[in-house]
């Protein structure tokens, strides 16, 4: 047996795969040039495996699948392997290739945030980020200053994992009790309300610093933490916008601890971000 046109034909792929790389300029190609253009990566692995397949049915001028493989085991024999053979053998192996990393992606690959793109979106990502992944955020809010909820959605399953293990909550005029998943969003949403409110505080804090306002903000407590960002700051001349924000919450110290929370949290934010680009100009 004779591997050297198998060789050539793997040493081409590799090379055509790294060129490939490069001209992504990506320093992370899976997550950063794979991830955010799946569907295009798997258009482009359906066609060279249809390319691969065409032109060894060409050589072979039957689709018979024995004759197929035949001209496959013309690359590890003595003779010479046709050119339309090494060409076909070529595409399918990249073929595959960009199947596996869109296989990859999509079953170890959280969804990319820019796949987000339109403002009916914005309901889907929360719901993504908080409740279809594992771990991360227990609840997330998007307001605005004057105290309305533009989104809101919290993982009342993480949550309760989590609060039988915390102190207890005493309502007014009630003795205590364990609390639930509703007192904890209360809680929650209370939370994100408050640090907008009294902001100008925290801002006092690094005052000293001269480095302007507070935007974004994480709080590491005793038991998990949260997240607070500015979207859009306040305008003090404007009667009307009172600024955006968007709050984020974990009961998790692990997830927080292991930033899988902050990651999370990252994604949902940069998702509202290439929302919001296709309602208005910043």
């Amino acid at each position: 047996m004779d591997f050297s046109d198998l060789f050539v034909v793997i040493a081409l792929a590799s090379a055509l795969y790294a060129i490939i790389v490069a001209l992504t300029r990506q320093r992370h190609f899976l997550a950063k040039a794979v991830n955010p253009h799946r569907a295009a990566w798997l258009l482009a692995a359906c066609a060279m495996l249809w390319v691969g397949v065409g032109l060894m049915r060409w050589e072979a001028r039957t689709w018979d699948l024995r004759s197929l493989l035949g001209q496959l085991a013309q690359l590890v024999t003595e003779e010479p392997t046709p050119v339309p053979v090494k060409i076909g053998t070529l595409a399918i192996f990249l073929g595959v290739t960009f199947l596996t990393l869109v296989a990859w992606c999509y079953f170890f690959l959280p969804r990319d945030p820019s796949t987000f793109r339109r403002p009916e979106d914005r309901k889907a990502a929360f719901k993504y980020y908080v409740t279809r992944q594992k771990g991360g955020l227990d609840y997330a809010l998007l307001g605005l200053g004057d105290g309305e909820v533009l989104e809101e959605v919290a993982n009342p399953k993480q949550i309760l994992s989590r609060a039988i293990h915390l102190p207890k909550v005493v309502a007014e005029g009630a003795s205590p009790r364990i609390r639930t998943a509703d007192d904890q969003i209360l809680f929650w949403r209370q939370m994100a309300l408050t640090l907008h409110k009294r902001m100008a505080e925290l801002d006092g804090l690094i005052a000293a610093a001269h480095q302007g306002h507070n935007r974004r903000i994480a709080f590491d407590a005793e038991y998990g933490g949260f997240f607070f960002k500015y979207l859009r700051l306040p305008d003090p001349s404007s009667p009307v916008d009172s600024g955006q924000f968007l709050f984020g919450a974990t009961l998790n110290q692990i997830e927080l601890d292991n930033q899988t929370a902050e990651l999370h949290f990252r994604y949902l934010m940069d998702a509202i971000g290439f929302i919001e680009k296709g309602i208005r100009v910043n």
